[in-house]
């Protein structure tokens, strides 16, 4: 697996590359690429500044990246830098500016009033959103005078906790032992092998193209299998999720023995666009909460995410990799006449909430065309398991 550091900071750069040293990882900075882009930092928090550099390097390197923010909050300053750390004497401001800055504010504060503390956050992410943020505090004060010569940024004013040392008169491997960046790093390794312990792969395809079909087959390689679709239909069975249905659609819905009945819901909100989101609103956020539940409770390997609407729902967050099926609209629209007891009404209202095949397709990582035989497509999936099970052995090393 390849890891992206989402900065242009050559100090920042060598300390992450020493904190990971030991993870299985190869990590790329932006002398691997070419038009590697410029990240304003202008929100107001560290996470959200970590989050963008992170998200923006990503999708652009179409590899997982990771960024930091930090900060250093003077007690007596109001907490201040904090986010504009980097800043804080001015744009293009060096780490001797805002040194000095610092100390000309503090003139005149006795010890006991100097503490401080360093902040730092550190975001993961994928190309498609799925990210994750840990962060780490390191305790300490601000000096009278700028003390070391190794480190960078405020290091020579600032002395953690516990020790006589700024983290400019420091070794590098204490100050990485005890710093802020440090912990937070720590945190962020742990992530990091979790995820390569286990990969979510997200496989969808418009109704009638054979995404089930797929899915099916990629189970009997050794994929452990998760199913949206499937997880929504067991929500309908639920005492409040059928009640709360009821209420909106009314009774209508139900069949004899007071189960809903799925072919009365589908005519009423594919007729309405309003039954629709109203329908979505309530199953979307109970569906994706099981399916978390669902991964989290997977151990390692590639895990199978099943969804019809994972783009349209906006569920790519959580997978690594995007796997279309698609299918020609003959076949398509055979397959669904075939297999299901929709009326026309309704196969024109489920094409049209999901996304053209083109857009699908523009956003995959896999595509499988299952147009032919079985064996055909089985063998399309075949080939995408062995390169994902590549992928694996060179993540592990």
């Amino acid at each position: 697996m390849e890891l992206v550091l989402a900065t242009r900071n050559r100090d920042k750069i060598r300390e992450i590359k020493q904190i990971l040293k030991n993870l299985n990882t190869r990590v790329l900075t932006f002398k691997d690429f070419s038009g590697f882009p410029e990240v304003v930092e202008d929100k107001y928090t560290l996470r959200g500044n970590a989050l963008t550099k992170a998200w923006t390097v990503a999708r652009f390197s179409k590899k997982l990246a990771l960024a930091d923010d930090s900060g250093l909050e003077v007690e007596a300053l109001k907490g201040a830098p904090g986010v504009f750390s980097s800043r804080f004497a001015g744009e293009g401001a060096s780490y001797k500016d805002n040194n000095r800055k610092v100390l000309s504010l503090l003139e005149g504060v006795p010890p006991h009033r100097r503490k401080a503390k360093f902040r730092c956050v550190v975001a993961i992410s994928n190309a498609y959103g799925r990210r994750k943020v840990v962060e780490g505090i390191c305790e300490g004060r601000i000096t009278e005078e700028i003390k070391g010569r190794q480190g960078f940024g405020y290091d020579p004013i600032f002395q953690p906790l516990g020790y006589n040392e700024t983290f400019a008169e420091m070794s590098p491997g204490l100050k990485n032992e005890i710093s802020h960046r440090g912990m937070a790093l720590k945190k962020a390794k742990a992530v990091l092998e979790e995820w390569h312990k286990k990969r979510v792969i997200g496989i969808t395809g418009n109704i009638g193209c054979g995404k089930t079909t797929a899915a099916r087959m990629f189970e009997t390689l050794g994929a452990k299998l998760i199913s949206a679709d499937e997880i929504g239909h067991l929500l309908l069975q639920e005492k409040k999720v059928k009640n709360r249905l009821t209420r909106i659609f009314s009774s209508s819905i139900l069949d004899e023995g007071g189960c809903i009945k799925r072919k009365n819901l589908r005519e009423i909100v594919f007729s309405d666009k309003k039954s629709l989101e109203q329908l979505d609103s309530l199953l979307h956020p109970l569906i994706l909460k099981e399916v978390k539940k669902n991964i989290k409770a997977c151990d390692d390997g590639i895990i199978l995410l099943e969804a019809a609407l994972l783009l349209e729902a906006g569920w790519e967050c959580l997978v690594d990799k995007i796997l279309v099926v698609t299918s020609s609209r003959q076949t398509q629209l055979r397959r669904i006449k075939k297999g299901t007891d929709f009326t026309p009404q309704e196969i024109r209202g489920v094409i049209g909430v999901q996304l053209p095949q083109e857009e699908k397709i523009r956003q995959a990582d896999f595509i499988i065309r299952n147009d032919g035989r079985e064996e055909e497509t089985r063998k399309q999936v075949k080939k995408v398991w062995e390169t994902l099970e590549k992928e694996d052995c060179e993540a592990r090393g």
